[in-house]
């Protein structure tokens, strides 16, 4: 028998209703910006959600509070936003009338866990994911895919998602720039401290008949 870890990102994200209602019956702008569409991606040419990159201070949104950056809309009213020009978009926001009705789709886990590792100019671990270069399927975050044998701080485990490096956030960042801003922080110091989430994997007994009946039914 061979355990094999599954790892889960089902509850990492959330699907959230929310409603705006307007001063007016007129455009007046709801207070925040947005990025994305079909023709126009965002930060990589695989990611073509429309979503949240600044919300104005002292706008409509930003009181409200419910609305946050990165947030990814789904839906307006009852047009769909998942395949979607960006200028339509804009205009249909600007052009939807005094209540507003948004579905959005936000990453929810908070970091559960705190861990510092000291190294030598080498963290010792391997990541992967980001906007264009997904781990995870519909899941562009940034996961920990090995730990290296020198690495003595085994807090870090295969499956973690990191949501900050030291005081940059992680949630959503581009494939290349994930790698950029990781070797950055070991230039800044013996120490780095990373803000994650740890999630138990489920563990699954297969059998090696079973590991072996697959690799021959694969073999051309």
């Amino acid at each position: 028998m061979i355990n094999i870890r599954q790892f889960s990102n089902r509850e990492h994200w959330q699907e959230i209703e929310i409603t705006f209602e307007r001063p007016t019956d007129d455009d007046t702008s709801l207070g925040f910006a947005i990025a994305g569409g079909i023709d126009i991606p965002f930060l990589h040419h695989n990611f073509i959600s429309v979503i949240v990159i600044n919300i104005n201070e002292n706008s409509l949104v930003y009181r409200d509070k419910r609305l946050e950056l990165y947030d990814i809309i789904l839906r307006v009213n009852h047009i769909d936003f998942t395949n979607i020009k960006h200028q339509e978009a804009v205009n249909i926001l600007r052009k939807a009338g005094p209540e507003v009705k948004l579905l959005i789709r936000r990453l929810s886990p908070s970091i559960n866990e705190e861990i510092k590792l000291e190294h030598n100019g080498k963290l010792g671990i391997s990541i992967a994911g980001g906007i264009g270069k997904e781990y995870l399927e519909n899941d562009h975050g940034i996961f920990v895919t090995n730990i290296g044998q020198y690495q003595t701080n085994k807090q870090l485990d295969i499956g973690d998602r990191l949501l900050r490096i030291s005081s940059m956030r992680y949630e959503n960042c581009g494939n290349r720039l994930k790698n950029r801003l990781l070797n950055g922080r070991c230039t800044e110091g013996s120490k780095v401290l990373f803000g994650v989430r740890q999630e138990q994997p489920q563990v699954i007994k297969v059998a090696w008949s079973s590991l072996r009946t697959l690799a021959n039914n694969l073999t051309p």
